[in-house]
This record gives C-alpha cells, sequence and structure tokens, in this order.
C-alpha cells in the first residue's frame, strides 16, 4: 500500500509537470521561425465532438494533442464575454435572437446544439471559464476578440493567462501599435493578410517592420495567386506562417476535403511548397495522424532483410468470399506457443484479438489467461450470426469467457479481483454490417481513419516507467543494468495490477474507464464502432505496433526502427515494458490487410 501511495504521488507530479510546462512548450516553438515543427489550431475546439465553442471541445481537443484551440467572442447585453460565433443564438443554443439584447444569465440558461442541431446538456461557456480551462494547457486564439482587447486584457490578468492568448486582426500595423501598443509586449497579436487583395505586400511587409510579429495568417483563394510564394521567401527566420485548411478559398483549394483525399496535396503542400508551419483546421486528430507519419517515415530506415515476413509468419491464411486478404502477419514476442494474439477471417467476418499479458499464475494446458482469453473470443466470433450487430456481438463474447469461469469454478474469485481475469482487447471486422468494431487498444485504419484507441491510464504509465528509469539512469545504473532489470516497470507493476478495476468498469463517467473482453458486461458507449461505406479496404492490427501504416512493411520498419534504436522502449516510444532477453519484440503482434468485395 505505501508503495502504491508513493506511485500515485509520482503520477500527480507529472500530471501536474506536464499541465505547467505544455505551454511553455508550445511558446517555444512559435516564438522560434525557424523551427520547422508545425503547430496544430484547432477551429472552434473539436467540434466534430462536441458542440462548437464549448469546454468540451476545448477538453477534447487538448487531449487530441492540438497546440491551439481557436475560439469566437461575443459580448452580452451586461457586458460579459462568451464563447460564441454568430451574432444570434438561434444556430448553436436553445435559444433565439440577438446575443447583446439577452443577459448572461438569460444565456447560461439556455443549452448548447450540436452540429446537427440537436439539444445537448452543454451550456455556453464565458471566456473566464475558457481561460481557466486552457490554463497552462493550450494555447487560445481568439477571434473576434480584437473590440474588446481591453476588456479581454483584465480577463487574462485576473486568471493569469496573458501567456495563454493570441489575439488576432487585420486592422492596419499602424493602428494596431496606436491603440493597442501597451499590450503588445504582454499578449501575442497575430495579423492576418489576405493574399487576393491590392495592398497585400505593402500590408505584410508594414506588420514585419511595426509590429514584429511570431506569426502571420495569411489567406489565398487560387493556385493562380503566386504571392503565397514570395511570402516564404518573405518570411524565412522572421515570422512563422499560419493557413487555414478550412475550406478551399482560404488556402488555394489546399484544404481539409483535399488532405482527405491526398493530404500531401493538402496539407503536405502548404508545408512543403508555401513554408506553412501553423495550420487551423477542422479535422485536428486527422491532422495530428497525418503529421506523425511525416515525422516517422522521414526517420525510418527502412533497408533490411524482410524474408522473415514470410519465413516467420505465425498465421495460416484462411480465404473468404467477401473479402481478400491482401497482407497478413502474426509473430509472437518469444514463441508461437505463447503468442497472445490472434487473427480470424470467417465468410463474413474479419477480426485481430489481442490477448493481455497475465496478472496471475492460472495456466490450462499450459496456456496463461491471454492466450486463453483470445482463443475463447475467437472462438465466439466463429459462431457468430452473419447479421449480429454490434451490441449482440459483445454479449457473446462475453458470455463465452464467463461460460468459461463458471465451468472451472473461477466466477467467484474473479468477480473480487478484476486483476486475474482473462482478458483480452479486439477489432472485429463484420461484412454484413460493414462496420469496424473496436474494443481496447487493437487498431484499426479505415480509409483516411486511423485509430489506435491508446488508453489513457496506459500513457500515465508508460511515462512514468519513462521517468524512474530515467532517474535510475542518473543514479549510476547502465543500460545494461536496465535491460537485466527494469526499475521502472517493478515500480509500476504493482498498479498494473489495481488498474484492473477499471476495465469494464459499470461506474458511468468513470475517468480512466476501458472496455474490455473479460467476460462481465461491456459498456457499450466505449465500443467504438466505424461506418465503413465505400472504403474497400481496411487495416486491423494489435498495438504490438507501435504506430499502423497502410503497408505492412512500414509498420514493421517502424517497429524495427524503435526496437534497434530503443530496445526499452522508454525515449522513442515510451511502453510499459521494453524487450525481454530472448524476446524478438516488446509484445505479440499481428496485421491484417484486408480489401473488401462488394
Amino acid at each position: 500500500m505505501k508503495r502504491l501511495k508513493i506511485l500515485i504521488g509520482l503520477l500527480f507530479i507529472c500530471l501536474g509537470t506536464f499541465s505547467q510546462t505544455r505551454v511553455d512548450s508550445i511558446r517555444d516553438r512559435l516564438f522560434n521561425p525557424n523551427d520547422r515543427s508545425i503547430l496544430v489550431a484547432s477551429h472552434r475546439g473539436d467540434w466534430r465532438n462536441a458542440c462548437e465553442n464549448s469546454l468540451e471541445a476545448i477538453e477534447n481537443a487538448i487531449k487530441m494533442g492540438v497546440d491551439i484551440v481557436e475560439v469566437d467572442l461575443a459580448r452580452t447585453k451586461d457586458g460579459q464575454l462568451i464563447l460564441m460565433h454568430d451574432s444570434k443564438l438561434d444556430r448553436t443554443t436553445t435559444g433565439k435572437g440577438l446575443i447583446s439584447e439577452h443577459t448572461l444569465a438569460e444565456i447560461k440558461n439556455l443549452r448548447l446544439r450540436n452540429g446537427c442541431h440537436i439539444k445537448t446538456i452543454y451550456k455556453v461557456p464565458t471566456l473566464e471559464e475558457a481561460l481557466l480551462v486552457a490554463k497552462g494547457r493550450v494555447m487560445l486564439n481568439l477571434d473576434k476578440a480584437f473590440d474588446y482587447f481591453d476588456q479581454v486584457y483584465e480577463l487574462l490578468e485576473k486568471t493569469g493567462t496573458a501567456n495563454v492568448v493570441i489575439m488576432k486582426s487585420n486592422s492596419p500595423a499602424e493602428e494596431v501599435k496606436r491603440t493597442y501598443g501597451k499590450y503588445l509586449n504582454k499578449v501575442i497579436f497575430m495579423p492576418k493578410v489576405n493574399l487576393d487583395e491590392d495592398e497585400a505586400l505593402q500590408k505584410l511587409n508594414d506588420y514585419l517592420r511595426i509590429l514584429n510579429p511570431v506569426a502571420i495568417e495569411f489567406k489565398f483563394a487560387s493556385d493562380s495567386n503566386k504571392l503565397p510564394y514570395k511570402v516564404k521567401d518573405i518570411m524565412s527566420g522572421k515570422s512563422r506562417i499560419w493557413y487555414n485548411t478550412l475550406w478551399d478559398t482560404h488556402a488555394g483549394g489546399h484544404d481539409d476535403d483535399c488532405s482527405l483525399v491526398n493530404p500531401d496535396n493538402g496539407y503536405g503542400y502548404l508545408i512543403d511548397h508555401l513554408g506553412t508551419t501553423i495550420l487551423q483546421t477542422d479535422r485536428p486528430a486527422y491532422l495530428i495522424d497525418y503529421l506523425k507519419k511525416r515525422t516517422v517515415k522521414k526517420n525510418m530506415d527502412c533497408d533490411r532483410d524482410w524474408s522473415y515476413l514470410t519465413e516467420e509468419n505465425e498465421y495460416h491464411l484462411a480465404e473468404s468470399p467477401n473479402f481478400v486478404v491482401e497482407e497478413y502477419f502474426l509473430k509472437g514476442k518469444k514463441n508461437p506457443d505463447s503468442n497472445e494474439d490472434g487473427i480470424l477471417v470467417t465468410p463474413d467476418f474479419a477480426a485481430v484479438i489481442d490477448g493481455a499479458t497475465s496478472k496471475s499464475d492460472f495456466e490450462l494446458d499450459g496456456k496463461k489467461t491471454g492466450r486463453l482469453a483470445m482463443e475463447l473470443v475467437l472462438e465466439a466470433i466463429r459462431d457468430f450470426p452473419k447479421d449480429i450487430d454490434a451490441e449482440e456481438a459483445m454479449n457473446r463474447i462475453t458470455n463465452r469467457i464467463h461460460s468459461f469461469y463458471v465451468k472451472h469454478n473461477l466466477l467467484a474469485d474473479l468477480e473480487e479481483q478484476p486483476g486475474k481475469r482473462f482478458t483480452a482487447n479486439g477489432v472485429i471486422y463484420s461484412y454484413v454490417r460493414n462496420e469496424v468494431w473496436q474494443v481496447g487498444d487493437c487498431q484499426c485504419i479505415v480509409g483516411h481513419l486511423y485509430s489506435s484507441n491508446e488508453k489513457p491510464i496506459d500513457a500515465i504509465m508508460a511515462n512514468t516507467r519513462s521517468v524512474v528509469n530515467e532517474v535510475a539512469l542518473l543514479n549510476g545504473m547502465t543500460m545494461e543494468d536496465l535491460e537485466k532489470k527494469d526499475p521502472g516497470r517493478a515500480f509500476i507493476y504493482p498498479f498494473l495490477q489495481q488498474q484492473a478495476v477499471l476495465q469494464n468498469n459499470p461506474k458511468k463517467g468513470q475517468l480512466y474507464s476501458f472496455p474490455v473482453f473479460d467476460g462481465f458486461p461491456i459498456q457499450m458507449e466505449q465500443v467504438k464502432i466505424f461506418p465503413v461505406g465505400d472504403v474497400r479496404e481496411i487495416i486491423l492490427s494489435s498495438d504490438g505496433y507501435p504506430h499502423l501504416f497502410s503497408t505492412l512493411r512500414d509498420s514493421e520498419c517502424y517497429l524495427m526502427n524503435i526496437l534497434d534504436n530503443d530496445p526499452l522502449c522508454m525515449r522513442l516510444y515510451k511502453s510499459t515494458k521494453g524487450i525481454k532477453k530472448g524476446n524478438f519484440s516488446f509484445d505479440d503482434r499481428s496485421y491484417l490487410k484486408i480489401r473488401i468485395n462488394r
């Protein structure tokens, strides 16, 4: 218990440090015009999954790893600043009429509407509330706020968030300097320049000469405009370039929609050809994933012998009339008999199932609980009726494992000790439903969508293990010592055993709870269901691949680069475990790429 309290204390320290330093890190990058890393700005927060300009949309964006959240300001009848884009309440709330004709109290009695105009439980936030959510965690880009500069600054002083905010306007440089000069060394001001206007270059040069901004936001409607290429040269070494990819006329057609079809011709074009280092998007998760892949591919060494992909493959291909298996690979981290990953292809289903590392001594016929869980899940899927829906599928898998507990007189013990349960994660494709069902941290690519579904608690544990091992190195241990005895893993292991109380936890809204196949009821709201639609190619994988790519070779290449350069998995890729001596990898791995016949 004492050790567990120490671990929990360390976790809070780690989380507190993260929250105190993230904005500082973003600002360091923002203020360095020679830094080529891309800052991601999310338009109106994560409005595709929450109400636009809501606290929830800001929180979602922070969790994604967004650097800047753009929000809009409006002022109420009694002079209070709130987050809202429109001048009227009608589109985004349950109210009607002009914001300027309603008091804050009246607006607080309303409810926000989502993108489908459906009433939600959420309320309109004030700017002060948004500043406190963002404080230390993310930058806020305030739109429609320039006319309220004095009032905004009062709130920044009150909340201690002057370092969080970016103000912006297209007002002439001289006017900005004259009217708000007293704030310009305290709050970031970012000018906006429309490159389709006649005086665009003069306006740009005035901003650089008079204000010396850290970034300038540009827009242009068509590639026929050649000014963006001149801007790249003018801005080099002076200031960061910001483009919006919200729709085509903001960035010459290289927008979010273009990027969904070909991200290299959308986001990549703005980065490589026009020198942008800040992108504001309506698809922050997609952009972040694309940027990760760009960075990874740039640093990968894929010149190696790939014959093992055939020679060491532990999966025996099964045919299906409804889809073609294009690529597949299955390999245990130690040997085939202990491999807890499994692949299944039937006429109507394709699945990758990952049994969780056993936290108990139970074995049956030489198989540990992770292997048994994987096999039980695959057995259940083989018996699925072809038109089964996701909820009934989850119930059948749960019942299959639950019946095993009853048969072997294990149920009472496992009800009391969740850490000993037979546990697996999985990702399943249903041909008839044309859906992918994701439970836990197995991964999938469905068209342009990539979902790794990493559990937040695993990221915390991995970071904690890394911290403990880095401290051990500072105290005299060597990497060779860490390979023999991993103090970070030993430190977090008691909590890894304890965290099982979070899996399939029946308490609604439990912050770190997560779904698994373990013989106990799964909360369906935690199961991710992805409609496949017209997509013809999907990829299913276990988390044995640190990052999933659209080809097996690229996925393997990324993994091999980590295993070569960071075998302890504590720097390039932080995991709760590294490679044990004699093992091939830090985890079992499985990869299945199928083409759907329709």
